[in-house]
């Protein structure tokens, strides 16, 4: 065979290999396009109205709501710890150095507004007491000196009007007066500056409440150490004996009728969340509970290793249900400042990938409505297309209509 004859040959099996590349390409791109156009066929060839029998309806239990313009809402999901609120948060030191005579409450007890918590030897009682005493002393001589200097000027000013005695002198005996009201407004405040550090070495008076375990008694006038609100004793630094002052807690109580609750949200999704949204709080101790609360405030900075921004929430929990440390999962509900159309999303089903929502269209027909979903929001969902707001849907049971749907296009080979 000459090189001519070998060139034309090899070329015709490039030129039939090539045509046969071409011709396989496009009867597979036919065949993939029969077969797009088959699954859209599937979903159109249903028929829009159908009817499920009245023996058949009962069973199925169908619920019935209405999609609704309402504003959109979007979920923000995030976990968190739970923790005080630090405005209910008290760690009380004693009022003075002393030495501690007695401990009235523990870890866990639950106290009131000033219940007594210990009592305290307070060494500084005895010298303000001193102080205070040896002041209504001065101002009971004050007061005295006063009233013989009023009465002396009195006289004078009768003297001097009949004769008897020089203007000088009353001059000096009214100098004498100013002098003695002046020194009783000084032992005056003097005495009150001492009552009020007694005070503050004794907050509770003597006698004001029965002598009942844990409330106030005759023995506070020693120095009672006290609840300053009604909560739990979260901590005990103290020891009957021990010699305590004012520059350490002893006690720390806790009011657990309010938590904070500090949320981890992605970085991602802080922007949706603003002050004052709400949040539902769930945890596994309490299954199908749900605790609210609002947002109270957003850190700004972001957590490097986990990327998340913290976000504190504040939760009522009169019950003292929630727990200090206790982990909880917490949905926070950022409105997007925009309404959409919202349908329970038990209403959605899925058909041949095409989401529908089915109608009633009365005496047991229903009519199906192609979808599109858009957000999802608690037990709702955005519908884009599809509906309009008033068109009523069925919720719980929809699933029975769309098997009733799907069987109604099988052959009936009977």
């Amino acid at each position: 065979m000459t090189q001519r004859q070998l060139l034309l040959s090899g070329g015709a099996l490039i030129a039939a290999a090539l045509i046969g590349f071409y011709a396989g390409h496009s009867a597979h791109a036919k065949a993939g396009t029969a077969v797009d156009q088959t699954a859209d066929a599937g979903t159109s060839a249903l028929p829009s109205t159908f009817t499920v029998s009245a023996g058949a309806l009962p069973n199925m239990q169908l619920h019935y709501a209405s999609a609704a313009l309402r504003p959109l809402i979007r979920d923000v999901p995030a976990t968190g710890i739970v923790t005080y609120d630090a405005l209910r948060l008290a760690r009380i030191v004693p009022p003075a150095r002393g030495r501690v005579e007695s401990i009235d409450a523990v870890v866990g007890e639950q106290v009131q507004a000033g219940q007594r918590l210990a009592v305290l030897d307070n060494f500084e009682l005895s010298a303000a007491r001193s102080s205070v005493a040896s002041a209504k002393a001065s101002v009971t001589q004050a007061q005295s000196q006063l009233a013989a200097a009023t009465a002396a000027l009195r006289r004078a000013e009768d003297l001097v009007r009949s004769g008897g005695m020089a203007q000088s002198e009353l001059d000096t005996r009214r100098a004498a007066a100013a002098a003695a009201a002046a020194n009783l407004r000084t032992q005056q405040a003097t005495l009150q500056q001492g009552q009020d550090q007694l005070a503050q070495l004794m907050p509770i008076e003597p006698g004001s409440a029965p002598a009942t375990p844990g409330l106030p008694d005759p023995r506070d006038s020693e120095g009672a150490i006290v609840a300053p609100f009604a909560g739990v004793v979260d901590s005990v630094a103290l020891s009957a004996g021990q010699m305590v002052d004012p520059s350490q807690p002893v006690f720390t109580v806790a009011d657990l009728s309010s938590v904070w609750v500090p949320l981890q949200v992605p970085e991602n999704q802080i922007g949706a969340v603003q002050i004052g949204d709400p949040v539902a709080i769930t945890t596994d101790a309490y299954p199908g509970r749900v605790f609210t609360g609002q947002v109270s405030y957003i850190a700004d900075q972001v957590d490097p290793n986990t990327g998340t921004i913290m976000v504190r929430c504040i939760v009522p929990n009169q019950d003292g249900a929630l727990r200090v440390d206790m982990f909880v999962n917490g949905t926070i509900e950022s409105a997007l400042g925009r309404q959409g159309v919202l349908v329970p999303s038990s209403a959605l089903q899925d058909i041949n990938g095409q989401s529908v929502v089915f109608s009633p269209a009365g005496n047991g027909r229903f009519t199906w409505h192609a979808v599109q979903p858009g957000l999802s929001t608690g037990d709702d969902t955005q519908i884009l297309s599809g509906v309009t707001a008033g068109t009523p849907v069925v919720t719980d049971g929809s699933y029975w209509l769309k098997a009733t749907l799907m069987q109604s296009t099988i052959p009936d080979e009977g």
